[in-house]
């Protein structure tokens, strides 16, 4: 033996018997088999002596001095430390009422007289080896947190294993709730017998999960087969994982600023709406909601502003779908309670169950207009948040579920470009409508390839003597099968889709390249202006993509003028207002187009280096006719002369309209009294004519000196 092997104790066997001399064969065989002896001669001593030395196994003979063995074996028993040792007791042959009597206080075996000196060390060894392998399993037992039951096939208990931790672990949470709580989940209970009688005919484990009710306490009871009439209940406190795995579910299909239901969820759910209602033959709708210019809100005041609105939105629409409203049918089938969610940033959702009329579904979406009206206070701003409502049915506008959202995304851009604060219905229409807006798409990409866009230019010209000052470079789209798509047509479409980009980046060098064309004429190179859409602005590569243009173009920066809107202006003002400075600085005239049709406030106009504003077509047209539009030309044009700055009329087509804007000061004007928009051609050809007529009226100039 290895002399760093660990030496085991030899097993100790506590010998108690009354004669002397039996007492000390025994133990001389004993020692000699190589166990380890402890002797008394009689019964209270053994028990004394089991307390002090706690032997492994214990030799009573039943002749040993009162109290007699079968006392002392008892007492043994009783004791904590003394309930798995092996005790083995000596009696007569043939007495039965001894041997009963040994077995039901506790032996572990009985040797009849005369004893077997050649077999009893090897008994009393596996009786030892037998026990301590009993103390390990249950001392396993005792460790492991779970409690088990030995079942039959009933559901009724026949024997419990576990140890007292398991049932003080679980009995600590039922404390304060009930002084005594069952925790075997099978009795009276149909499923978990079903559970036992499944796992008995299979051979396979069974899994069986229950709430304990009024404590909030989640067991998990696993059925194991044990032999071909009982099975071990192994009963588990899965709390902690269930706690764990709602707190899982909650991020992954709640939205966590307003704890509505996300997309992910209510996708889930509509799907699942679908199929009931295709069975049931039942009709639901479903709403798209977007709250109209949330962005401005988040762009001006900050994402937590923003974020305080969209939960109180979200509790004010939970008010328009009551579970208890007899007219809100809402998704009362087996698909679970998803009636209201948030698919992300201002879009929220609302699905109506069983609603045959149209008249009832729009009852509901008046009603969250209606909810929304009244002004939101978030921390000391008062805001006025309008939705855009677009409406799908099933079956008819969309057999998934993805399909019923899509058309009624499509229906809510149809309620937004009619005005917002509205609800509109999908319609086959509009389906054929969106088609054809994806198809143009298509096109526009294609076009942005194959440079199928061209520049046409509207002259701009001094309104007092009518000489040209420059042109707007205006985009057009000769398509080579299908003619002439108008830029209201493909423009809204470049817009939404981030198109205007690259579309804007190409205006912007083919003008300045045609600037440098011009600067060939008779005349000279002629100013142009370009318009920037909001897309290009927040785009971080305008300002290069301008330099870039006038660069390869080789001309001066004077000689171009960006228009822009007003609600560029609103976003990010400091960004906005460092990139304005930048071009400024460099030369670029800076222009507002469309002045007055937008978000006005005046005070941007002191803040930002504007060089002219725009008077809008839809102002000029009436001017000779409408006091309003009169009065509204006439102020612009008092303010602009205030301010100092130009002012470019657009849409002039008569002589009374240019009469007003000239005896109010306007300094430009645009329109049809002068020329339509021309090509690149014509322009040049229009160029050379005009200087050819200045040439011949000089020539008679000098003639009649």
């Amino acid at each position: 033996m290895d002399a760093n092997t660990p030496k085991v104790p030899k097993p100790l066997v506590l010998v108690a018997f009354e004669d002397a001399k039996r007492r000390q064969v025994v133990c001389d065989v004993l020692d000699q088999f190589g166990l380890c002896t402890l002797t008394t001669a009689d019964g209270k001593a053994a028990v004394d002596q089991f307390l002090k030395f706690l032997p492994d196994a214990v030799l009573l003979d039943d002749q040993i001095q009162a109290p007699d063995e079968i006392a002392a074996c008892k007492s043994i028993r009783a004791l904590d430390t003394g309930c798995e040792t092996a005790i083995f007791i000596v009696t007569e042959r043939d007495d039965k009422q001894a041997v009963e009597r040994a077995f039901s206080f506790g032996a572990t075996d009985v040797i009849e007289q005369p004893i077997s000196l050649s077999v009893l060390p090897h008994r009393i060894q596996n009786a030892i080896e037998m026990a301590r392998s009993l103390s390990d399993l249950t001392g396993l037992i005792r460790a492991i947190p779970d409690l088990i039951f030995v079942v039959n096939e009933n559901g009724e208990v026949q024997d419990g294993l576990s140890g007292p931790d398991a049932t003080h672990t679980l009995q600590l949470k039922a404390l304060t709730t009930a002084s005594k709580i069952n925790f075997y989940p099978c009795e009276n209970d149909d499923r978990a017998i079903a559970c036992i009688r499944r796992a008995l005919e299979t051979g396979k484990p069974q899994v069986y999960e229950h709430v304990l009710e009024g404590l909030g306490i989640h067991l998990e009871t696993r059925f194991v087969t044990r032999d071909k009439n009982t099975v071990l209940a192994i009963v588990r406190d899965i709390t902690e994982r269930k706690s764990a795995e709602a707190e899982i579910y909650n991020l992954a299909y709640f939205d966590v600023l307003t704890e509505l239901p996300n997309r992910e969820l209510f996708s889930q759910s509509l799907e699942r709406t679908i199929k009931i209602a295709k069975r049931d033959k039942q009709k639901f709708a479903v709403l798209f909601i977007d709250l109209d210019r949330f962005k401005r809100i988040n762009d001006t005041l900050g994402h937590s502003i923003g974020d305080k609105l969209l939960k109180d939105v979200a509790r004010r629409l939970a008010t328009c779908i009551r579970a208890t409203d007899s007219v809100a049918l809402v998704d009362h089938v087996e698909c679970g309670a998803i009636r209201l969610a948030r698919l992300g940033g201002d879009e929220f959702v609302i699905k109506l169950y069983g609603i045959e009329a149209e008249e009832t579904v729009a009852m509901i979406a008046s009603r969250v207009i209606q909810a929304l009206t009244p002004p939101f206070t978030c921390a000391g701003h008062q805001f006025v948040v309008t939705p855009s409502i677009g409406i799908a049915l099933y079956p008819q506008d969309g057999q998934t579920g993805e399909e019923l959202l899509m058309s009624a995304d499509s229906a809510m851009y149809r309620a937004k470009n009619t005005g917002r604060n509205n609800y509109k219905f999908y319609s086959e229409t509009m389906r054929t409508k969106s088609l054809h807006r994806l198809d143009l798409e298509n096109l526009i990409r294609t076009a942005i390839e194959e440079e199928q866009f061209e520049l046409h230019y509207q002259p701009k010209v001094d309104a007092e003597s009518g000489r040209l000052v420059g042109a707007e470079a205006l985009l057009r789209w000769p398509h080579p099968e299908r003619g002439a798509i108008g830029p209201d047509e493909f423009i809204p479409i470049a817009e939404e889709t981030g198109l205007i980009v690259p579309i804007g980046r190409w205006v912007l060098r083919e003008a300045c390249n045609q600037v440098k064309v011009w600067s060939t004429s008779p005349i000279g190179a002629v100013p142009v202006s370009v318009n920037i859409s909001s897309h290009q602005f927040r785009d971080s590569g305008l300002v290069e993509d301008v330099f870039g243009a006038l660069s390869d173009a080789g001309i001066d920066a004077s000689f171009l003028e960006l228009e822009i809107t007003e609600s560029v202006l609103l976003q990010d003002e400091t960004r906005t207002l460092v990139a304005l400075n930048v071009l400024k600085e460099a030369g670029i005239s800076l222009s507002i187009d469309d002045f007055g049709t937008g978000y006005s406030s005046l005070s941007y106009l002191k803040r930002f280096p504007i060089d002219t504003i725009k008077i809008d077509r839809s102002f000029v047209k009436d001017l000779h006719k409408e006091a309003d539009d009169a009065a509204i030309c006439a102020a612009i044009l008092a303010m602009a002369q205030q301010l100092g700055l130009n002012v470019v009329a657009e849409g002039v087509e008569t002589m009374q309209q240019l009469e007003f804007l000239r005896s109010h000061g306007c300094n430009h004007i645009q329109g049809f009294i002068f020329s339509k928009a021309l090509s690149a051609t014509e322009f040049y050809a229009m160029l050379v004519k005009i200087a050819k007529e200045s040439a011949e009226q000089l020539e008679k100039n000098l003639a009649t000196a």
